[in-house]
């Protein structure tokens, strides 16, 4: 039995029901009803003629009470308005940055019919075809150039680099330089570009709960310009990334707007279009939704910075293996006979770097600034520091409080 009949089933079940009840009027009240009916209508007419006024008084007090309480229909019409409105804005905000988000493909050389099905054919020639796609973000507009920020990840391993700009069109790109530990690349593209590049927010004053937007190409071009609405749910997170050098840590900014591949590299805006953070990765799991990850906007620029002065990230070392208290297990807590409840634990130390610091020692603060976990203590000296730079670290060693000194060495 289909939807439509089951349906008509239920109506016919329901009238049915009705009917009957309606029917089944008992003799006495078929006759009863009319009989009221007639004794109220006089009794309505004499109050018409021996208290009409003071009747018709009540009924009008009673309706312009019931008026006061009603809404004023501008006020109801200009809720609507206000609704328009917004939608309005957010419409004309991704408009405005839509033109710099572009799409970035990566084509990288195979061989010929033959090597692709294992054999051995000398004729074959090489050529460059595309072997991904994902999105990237032209943050700086030159008088003839353009760039472009990206994922690492999405550019690795490339021969060639084509960018599809917002109106279809696609001009080569250079690469400037990667981060493979931050998964961020800058791309060049020459050429005059009447494109407004998109302006960064300030990513540390993001809060839970605030409205954001992804746009990008997901799963590659086709779907380009895409556009999906979702909120900030949580500033930050520390998470383990697998990258074509090893397993880093990775602070991110955590979302529930769709991230999908194709993605990877497109801007994450708030309600006024300005960048909080570049698009990297998601959960990708039967058994979760709406977890997507981006990297924080002020991480971007810095690392932008860098690769444009140097082509390169330069990062400060201190030469210790940490780990944040909160993620200690509480029977491990015990055994390590902590002594605090917040902070930072030295799990290692590179003897090389000969900073005073020694394994078992806790991290409470860096230059005077709170120490909860390890992002607080990376995000300082990557944003804050460079390599020749001299820190003071609080620790405590065995219960009792100590200062240590450190020059930061350069990351290999």
């Amino acid at each position: 039995m289909d939807q439509n009949q089951n349906s008509n089933q239920l109506n016919g079940t329901s009238n049915e029901y009705y009917y009957k009840k309606k029917n089944n009027i008992p003799w006495y009240q078929s006759c009863l009803i009319p009989f009221l009916s007639g004794i109220l209508g006089a009794a309505l007419i004499l109050a018409l003629f021996f208290g009409g006024s003071k009747l018709l008084d009540v009924f009008n007090s009673t309706n312009d009470d019931a008026n006061v309480t009603n809404a004023p229909a501008s006020e109801k019409g200009g809720n609507t308005k206000d609704k328009e409105a917004k939608n309005n804005s957010v419409s004309k905000m991704v408009e405005d940055v839509s033109p710099s988000i572009v799409g970035v493909i990566n084509k990288q050389k195979v061989s010929g019919l033959e090597s692709f099905f294992g054999g051995n054919n000398s004729e074959g020639s090489d050529e460059s075809q595309e072997t991904g796609a994902g999105t990237g973000v032209i943050y700086q507009v030159d008088k003839n150039s353009a760039y472009i920020v990206t994922n690492n990840h999405v550019i690795e391993g490339a021969n060639e680099i084509e960018v599809r700009l917002h109106n279809d069109k696609a001009v080569k790109a250079k690469l400037v330089g990667k981060d493979v530990m931050t998964d961020l690349a800058v791309l060049k593209i020459d050429g005059k570009y009447d494109i407004n590049p998109v302006k960064f927010a300030d990513s540390s004053k993001v809060k839970a709960g605030e409205t954001v937007f992804a746009l990008g190409n997901p799963l590659g071009v086709e779907f380009a310009n895409s556009v999906t609405q979702g909120i900030i749910s949580s500033e930050e997170r520390t998470m383990n990334v697998q990258t074509s050098e090893g397993v880093t840590e990775a602070t991110v900014i955590q979302t529930d707007a769709a991230i999908n591949p194709g993605n990877s590299g497109g801007a994450l805006v708030d309600l006024n279009g300005n960048l909080i953070g570049i698009n990297s990765m998601k959960i990708s799991r039967q058994d979760v939704e709406g977890i997507g990850f981006a990297i924080p906007s002020n991480e971007v620029k810095h690392i932008i910075k860098d690769i444009m002065d140097d082509g390169k990230v330069t990062r400060p070392y201190i030469g210790i293996s940490m780990i944040s208290i909160d993620d200690i297990p509480d029977q491990y807590k015990k055994e390590l006979k902590l002594t605090v409840d917040s902070g930072v634990y030295i799990s290692e130390v590179d003897e090389k770097a000969n900073n005073g610091i020694k394994k078992g020692d806790v991290i409470t603060e860096i230059d005077g600034k709170k120490v909860k976990d390890d992002s607080d203590i990376r995000n300082y000296i990557y944003n804050d520091k460079k390599p020749g730079d001299k820190i003071t670290l609080k620790v405590v060693r065995d219960g009792k409080e100590k200062s240590a000194k450190v020059t930061l060495k350069e990351q290999n």
